[in-house]
């Protein structure tokens, strides 16, 4: 008797390992890119301006408000010096320094949430972060105006975009032997569902929002409704929603 207890303790202990490893995975693969605050000086910088415009351009200063680029002076090839502003752009590829880049790759190594391998696009291939163009009102209060936004979700964005919060409040953070455990996860991020407003989301007013971002999709529904949310999943539950959609789109359309 004691011989078949044993076995069933050991047995849903590993289902609820088994659980916690695929999840673990799961949050690996929904890691948000890291928030970059600097810009490179070595090498150029994408830009496709709104008239069609394609520059490649060396960034000479970058001004911000609230943490946001609002404008930018490139360095063109020829010498010439020229200042844009954010609302004369889509889109802008940019490096971070390499100093910054450095430490937040010695965070990725050594964060235990996100080990694993990460698709990349080509300019991310080559340490450049993507920026979008975006009205939005900083922090749902200010007067709404257009800015450059860091996406840190460009891999799985096709539904919900994400972009950095630069002057975002962090969670705290405990580890062994420098190797970071849990915690250190931003208190707020901005997002855009499909052709919705900017929206800025901090931890504290998760629940409020969650069923509008998420509950539209019945399979996403099947799978957490009654379950209790997590901030520091907001990735997983980001990806799994587009997956969902992905999936019924390719259904539809058969």
């Amino acid at each position: 008797m004691k011989v078949q207890l044993v076995s069933m303790v050991l047995f849903m202990s590993s289902i609820v390992c088994f659980g916690q490893e695929s999840l673990k995975e799961r949050e690996q693969q929904a890691a948000f890119d890291p928030a970059y605050s600097s810009y490179s000086r070595k090498k150029p910088a994408y830009v496709t301006l709104k008239d069609g415009t394609k520059l490649e351009a060396d960034i000479k200063d970058v001004d911000r408000k609230k943490g946001q680029i609002n404008e930018i002076k490139f360095i063109k090839p020829d010498g010439k010096k020229v200042r844009v502003k954010a609302e004369e752009i889509v889109d802008l590829y940019m490096a971070p320094s390499g100093l910054e880049k450095l430490n937040n790759q010695t965070n990725f190594m050594n964060d235990a949430t996100k080990w694993g391998k990460t698709d990349a696009s080509k300019y991310m291939n080559k340490g450049y972060t993507m920026y979008t163009n975006q009205m939005v009102s900083l922090k749902n209060k200010k007067k709404e105006a257009e800015y450059l936004m860091q996406v840190v979700n460009p891999k799985y964005s096709q539904f919900i975009e994400v972009y950095s919060d630069p002057w975002a409040k962090q969670t705290a953070s405990f580890g062994v032997g420098g190797m970071k455990l849990a915690g250190g996860i931003a208190k707020s991020y901005y997002i855009k569902k499909g052709d919705e407003k900017v929206l800025w989301l901090t931890k504290k007013d998760f629940d409020e929002h969650f069923e509008s971002l998420f509950m539209d999709n019945d399979k996403f529904k099947a799978k957490y409704e009654g379950e209790k949310f997590k901030w520091s999943l907001l990735g997983v539950y980001i990806l799994d929603y587009t997956e969902f959609l992905l999936e019924d789109t390719a259904s539809n359309s058969k």
